[in-house]
């Protein structure tokens, strides 16, 4: 009898350890930016950065600076429509040669806020 108390109760302390678990990793991950991180490229027209989750634009974005730490403008953030966990925020002009650092901040539909880090340089 006391077996079987410890067996269900082991049973029970394993299933709410995969219910909590599952729970706790909701919030949206970056799988991929583009740039990548680190790369080397030509001015790019947008920076997309791509979630496990879909996220709402409206709380989304990111900063970007030049290599000075001067803020580089851009435009709105909008998520793909056709790719609701891709974030696109569009430069509103071409990057001089150097290196720049992002600062991004994404809300995925269940409201989970997550923020990062990256860098990319622009070739000459």
């Amino acid at each position: 009898m006391m077996l079987r108390k410890t067996v269900q109760a082991t049973l029970a302390m394993l299933i709410a350890g995969v219910i909590s678990g599952g729970v706790a990793r909701a919030h949206p991950a970056l799988e991929t930016t583009d740039p990548g991180q680190g790369a080397t490229v030509s001015s790019p027209k947008e920076i997309r950065l791509t979630f496990t989750e879909d996220l709402i634009a409206k709380f989304s974005g990111l900063t970007l600076k030049d290599q000075g730490g001067s803020l580089v403008e851009t435009a709105s953030p909008i998520v793909d429509p056709n790719r609701r966990r891709q974030l696109i925020v569009p430069l509103s002009k071409p990057l001089q040669p150097g290196a720049y650092d992002v600062d991004w901040h994404a809300v995925s539909v269940d409201t989970h806020r997550v923020s990062g880090h990256f860098s990319f340089k622009v070739a000459q």
